[in-house]
């Protein structure tokens, strides 16, 4: 910091990198961010910066990540989301690099770009030295509609009414990258490179201000129980003193912990034999040259445990853990499911990937249920449009805490009847979707109502049965009929599948347990348009359409009050 300013500064300097064990590079820089810190839903983002080096092999950025992104530093607060799934998406206000020097990107990263934004460059008027003087970029923010701005000019407009991504929290990154994707080959003659900022400014809309900037000038928010929440925002005002508390202001509470691990082998899958792929279970012959634990430079610790005299596969310190079957690449493209069963007492989410050469990954996330083994049955078609379905090799499942499996295979139908212990009645339950009044393997997000209807049959005819649907992408189910259908309206679901779970426990003797899952994908058209050419800048009223702005982080042109705020983070 010198002049009231931040510098991030990257050197050409070689080094044994202390965060690489060793290993010898060419160039040092850094990465402010501030997760865990300060995580903010919807308003104004705004930054005053400067670049100063105009060649080839420069790459700096201001961006945003949502807050659950398996990202450092880990509070394991649920931040174990891959990048981009929902809870990991990126959204680029700023990133520019030499080799491109006349326009700087606005970009979004997710799941679902044809419904999230998309990317679009604006052009700086007097080329690439614009970048070495002061400009203000910010973006602003909320559920329906994101719009990116350069010195008040209105880059580009998106609709999101269709997005489920970028309604939760994200964080603010800076930094100052060298080489990679966009940076390219380094100019050799370049030995230093240097972002400058001013400062860095959230605000969110009040009717009783007519600011429509986020800056020095701003009102800064009032913090009655100072928690670090502007009352404008904060949805529990009286918070103790040092009270941990969420972005509504709320204190965090802690959830009862749950069995550390399975007393109970999962129930034995009931396919024909003939018509499955064992990767992983004692109930059918495995395929051979499999390796349950390729050195893929994870931390995960994996060793094979009995539970009933049943051997699972623990994952001990969960980050991300492979199954490789390269050597007898096995063709389930005539196949219709990947089954799996699941145990976890402190997972807080999950994601499985299936491989084929490339390597073609695509992800299934998980709907993670604690303390009970879980049974999925995960359609095949999920995967179909990037993994080759004839030429599999791995399985990766990324996550984190401790996970027991069991019973992963391939079949070619779906498994509705649970083995039950000798003596005991089976529970049968079959699962079926519709969207006004049609059968549906799939959900358009604009075509109405979407109804889940579970057939169950008990053959005692006596017990009476609890029913609990779940599912991670739907958070506006309704259930009816004494819990035999659910209801949703699909026009807010986040992802590109919805994996719906019912869990059906009855009151025999013993106890019985049922898990089924229907996983439907999620089919859209794409309505997000920019509003102008990227090319033409357009004058906005910044901030015109929200009453103006009330200051949550600020900087300011004295930064040092800014970098004092970072390091009270």
């Amino acid at each position: 910091m010198s002049n009231g300013t931040l510098k991030i500064t990257a050197r050409k300097q070689n080094i044994a990198c202390p965060g690489l064990n060793g290993q010898n590079k060419s160039w040092t820089s850094g990465r402010l961010n501030s997760k865990d810190k300060a995580e903010f839903l919807y308003g104004r983002i705004e930054t005053r910066l400067k670049f100063d080096e105009l060649r080839n092999g420069t790459w700096p950025a201001f961006w945003m990540l949502e807050g659950r992104i398996r990202e450092q530093p880990i509070a394991n607060d649920n931040d174990i989301v891959g990048w981009p799934n929902p809870g990991a998406g990126e959204i680029d206000v700023w990133e520019w690099h030499g080799n491109a020097g006349n326009s700087f990107i606005t970009a979004f990263h997710n799941v679902n770009l044809s419904q999230c934004g998309g990317t679009v460059r604006y052009n700086y008027p007097g080329g690439a030295p614009d970048v070495q003087s002061f400009n203000t970029y910010a973006i602003e923010w909320s559920a329906d509609e994101i719009s990116l701005y350069a010195n008040d000019n209105l880059v580009v407009r998106h609709d999101m009414t269709n997005c489920a991504q970028y309604e939760e929290p994200m964080f603010l990154l800076l930094n100052v990258a060298i080489g990679g994707t966009l940076g390219g080959n380094v100019d050799p003659t370049m030995t230093q490179a240097t972002m400058e900022v001013d400062y860095v400014a959230r605000c969110v809309a009040n009717e009783a201000s007519t600011v429509n900037a986020c800056n020095e000038f701003t009102p800064v928010a009032v913090d009655s129980d100072m928690d670090g929440v502007a009352d404008i925002e904060d949805q529990c005002p009286n918070s103790q003193v040092n009270t941990t508390v969420d972005i509504t202001g709320c204190e965090v509470t802690q959830t009862t912990p749950v069995s550390a691990t399975p007393e109970t082998a999962p129930l034995a899958p009931t396919h024909n034999a003939d018509d499955v792929i064992s990767l992983f279970s004692d109930a059918y012959n495995n395929i051979d040259s499999i390796d349950y634990n390729p050195n893929w430079n994870q931390a995960t610790q994996v060793t094979q445990v009995q539970v009933e005299g049943n051997t699972v596969l623990k994952y001990t310190g969960l980050n991300y853990q492979g199954t490789d079957y390269g050597d007898n690449k096995q063709d389930v493209s005539g196949y219709e499911f990947l089954h799996i069963d699941y145990w976890t007492a402190n997972a807080q989410s999950l994601e499985l990937y299936l491989i084929s050469p490339g390597p073609q990954e695509s992800p299934h996330v998980i709907n993670v249920v604690k303390g009970s083994w879980q049974r999925l049955a995960i359609p095949l078609s999920t995967f179909a449009s990037v993994v080759d379905l004839s030429n599999t090799f791995q399985l990766k499942i990324a996550g984190s805490g401790d996970v027991y499996l069991d019973n992963i295979y391939f079949s070619k139908a779906p498994e509705n009847v649970v083995v039950t212990p000798v003596n005991v009645t089976p529970i049968i339950v079959s699962l079926s979707a519709t969207q006004n009044n049609i059968a549906i393997s799939q959900i358009d997000p604009a075509a109405g109502t979407v109804t889940i209807t579970a057939t169950v049959t008990d053959s005692d005819g006596l017990s009476d049965h609890v029913y609990t649907w779940s599912s991670v992408a739907v958070s506006n189910q309704t259930v009816s009929n004494n819990g035999l259908i659910v209801t949703f309206d699909p026009s807010s679901i986040s992802g590109s599948s919805v994996d719906m779970a019912l869990e059906i426990t009855d009151n025999g003797t013993p106890v019985m347990t049922v898990v089924d899952n229907l996983v439907l994908n999620v089919v859209t058209t794409n309505t997000n348009t920019p509003i102008n050419n990227p090319e033409v800048t357009t004058p906005s009223s910044s901030g015109g359409s929200l009453a103006g702005w009330l200051l949550i982080l600020l900087g300011g042109s004295s930064l040092l009050r800014y970098a004092r705020r970072l390091n009270s983070y």
